[in-house]
């Protein structure tokens, strides 16, 4: 019967926060302007990568 492997990944390097971490807003309370142009963003980011992902990329990352 096998072995079963059970692994545990320790922090060798932890980087110390000198500052806390800032909290994401919801997105119901970013502005419309703001909403609509992280929209836009994402979905050209997305269509780049699935031309890039069919070979077809003509845009150097």
């Amino acid at each position: 019967m096998p072995r079963k492997m059970t692994t545990t990944q320790l922090e060798l390097f932890p980087v110390p926060r000198a500052t806390p971490v800032t909290q994401i807003p919801p997105w119901q309370s970013l502005p419309d302007d703001t909403r609509q142009t992280l929209t836009r963003l994402m979905a050209r980011l997305m269509a780049e990568h699935a031309r890039a992902a069919e070979g077809g990329n003509d845009h150097e990352a």
